[in-house]
């Protein structure tokens, strides 16, 4: 929900698709779920067509609801870009020779394996992951996330071997 600075990674990328699951972060942890779909293809099925288990709780509906309202209260959308392009903007430094990604879904590809790098953090106090590719360090931060916490990272991969 937002982690690339847009409401849908499609966004991105000017896509318009017909149908769009959402789950995990619609409910900020409580478990939920929604599909979306374009007017067209909402007009061709009848109401009655798709059946659900849980669909239209009242705790699921109300935590999705606190979820958008919190989203466009505090401003998280242009917060996350923002973040995301200090981030792209200072952190190129020390083992990482790119990033990748968008928003807050950031991978930093390192000159050396990225294990190494996360221990390496770790070490610091900064808690980061990894990938399938052994050269990409994963940061996936929280929304609250702040620009000092960024120079914190800055800092922290300045200090480490190229």
């Amino acid at each position: 929900m937002g982690r690339t600075g847009q409401p849908f990674a499609a966004n991105l990328h000017g896509v318009v698709p017909d149908l769009l699951t959402t789950a995990k972060a619609l409910g900020n942890g409580f478990p939920c779920a929604a599909l979306l779909m374009s007017a067209q293809l909402s007009e061709q099925l009848p109401v009655e067509s798709l059946g659900t288990t849980f669909g239209g709780g009242p705790m699921a509906c109300a935590a999705i609801e606190a979820v958008l309202t919190a989203i466009e209260s505090q401003k998280l959308l242009e917060r996350v870009r923002h973040l995301g392009a200090l981030i792209r903007a200072s952190c190129r430094v020390g083992p990482v020779c790119a990033v990748q990604g968008a928003g807050l879904l950031v991978g930093l590809r390192t000159t050396r394996p990225a294990k190494q790098v996360q221990a390496e953090l770790l070490e610091c106090g900064i808690l980061a992951g990894t990938s399938s590719d052994p050269q990409v360090l994963r940061l996936l931060p929280p929304f609250i996330l702040e620009d000092g916490h960024v120079e914190l990272l800055r800092d922290a991969l300045r200090e480490l071997p190229a």
